[in-house]
């Protein structure tokens, strides 16, 4: 009886390891508050510096600007149909439109990344992957088979695509690995009551940080990480300061997300993990509350978050308040925000902008190219 008790009591503590072992490898490494009850402002010269402002050049027409991405020394911006690439200094390098049903054409640009000396264009629409060389020269194009919205940077020759909350015969899961140009594997399964409802288009969905891919949703308060392209994993855990949204909220019947976010909006929740962003010391992302985005800087070495309503402008237009839903354009260590001429034109106005940025600001038309503002965080 005594040994039988004993085996008991081994087979109960193996389970209870082995119980914290799976727990352990699925929740995040840690979590980060963010007190969406913040009213407090940021000033650009508390966090960035080397800051600077460029003019798109007019003699090409730009569309509404949907991805931005710098690499390799070049901005590369996406109106959907045409990919423009620029200079560091702004100059107009190249640009492709390849809009059809042909050989080498896409319906529009889903979004896109810069792979070395190649860009991929996810074509949701046709379901394709469309690789380019810089001169706008198709050197291949991967038939998918299903649907998918975002693309990831390529690490060590994987990448991931984001399919959403699509549920079908094809559409199982959120993630699917792409390694070495095979179909690899697939990660986070839907939710098929949250297919019903729960489909929410966000501007971006992966960040890359050295050797690490992130993965963030609107409507999830972990990020997973894919280090050096390998098995995704929770990474991060928002702490909205009891304000996350519970799992029991996403249970109910919604018949779509109009009916989901009228209920929503009954509530005193916060959600997003939106534009999520990790530089050298600093980590940032954006969320809402009670309609309102707030921002969120965390700092790596000091373990210390804050949370903001507003930015304020203290470098280029003097007390300029800049949207927070314009922090959305984050490469390596730069931060990019457009600025749509018209708006410009109304701000100076109002507001008078910095000397070294004064001619330009001035000789912006309403009917120019935005005009971007690139910085840096501070080390």
């Amino acid at each position: 009886m005594f040994a039988r008790f004993n085996f008991f009591l081994l087979f109960l503590c193996w389970n209870i390891v082995m119980s914290c072992q799976q727990r352990e490898r699925y929740l995040p490494g840690f979590s980060i508050e963010a007190d969406v009850t913040s009213n407090a402002e940021l000033f650009l010269s508390d966090y960035f510096e080397n800051f600077r402002m460029l003019k798109l050049p007019t003699d090409v027409v730009m569309g509404e600007l949907h991805r931005i991405r710098y690499e390799n020394n070049k901005i590369y911006i996406s109106d959907r149909q045409t990919l423009f690439i620029f200079s560091d200094d702004g100059n107009l390098l190249h640009y492709f439109q390849r809009i059809g049903r042909g050989p080498g054409e896409y319906n529009r640009i889903t979004d896109f990344i810069v792979d070395g000396a190649n860009i991929i264009i996810l074509d949701r629409t046709f379901q394709n992957l469309l690789t380019y060389d810089l001169s706008g020269t198709c050197i291949s194009t991967r038939k998918l088979g299903y649907w998918a919205q975002a693309i990831s940077p390529v690490v060590d020759n994987s990448y991931f695509l984001y399919c959403g909350n699509e549920y079908g015969p094809n559409e199982r899961h959120k993630l699917r690995r792409i390694k070495n140009e095979k179909d690899d594997f697939l990660y986070l399964p839907i939710d098929e009551n949250h297919s019903k409802y729960l489909h929410i288009n966000s501007n971006h969905y992966f960040y890359q940080h050295q050797e690490i891919i992130y993965f963030f949703e609107t409507f999830n308060d972990i990020v997973y990480e894919s280090i050096g392209g390998e098995d995704i994993k929770p990474s991060f855990y928002i702490d909205f300061k009891g304000k996350n949204i519970p799992s029991a909220f996403f249970e109910k019947e919604y018949a779509n997300i109009v009916a989901f976010f009228m209920e929503f909006q009954k509530t005193s929740y916060a959600y997003g993990v939106i534009n999520f962003a990790v530089y050298d010391r600093f980590l940032m992302f954006s969320s809402f509350y009670q309609t309102n985005m707030k921002l969120t800087v965390f700092d790596k070495k000091d373990k210390i978050s804050k949370t903001f309503a507003s930015v304020i402008d203290d470098i280029y237009f003097n007390g300029l308040t800049i949207p927070v839903s314009e922090f959305n354009y984050h490469a390596l260590k730069r931060i990019i925000v457009p600025l749509d001429a018209f708006d410009v034109t109304e701000w100076r106005k109002e507001h008078q902008p910095a000397m070294q940025f004064k001619d330009m600001v001035n000789a912006t038309k309403e009917e120019d190219n935005p005009l971007l503002l690139i910085f840096d965080f501070k080390q």
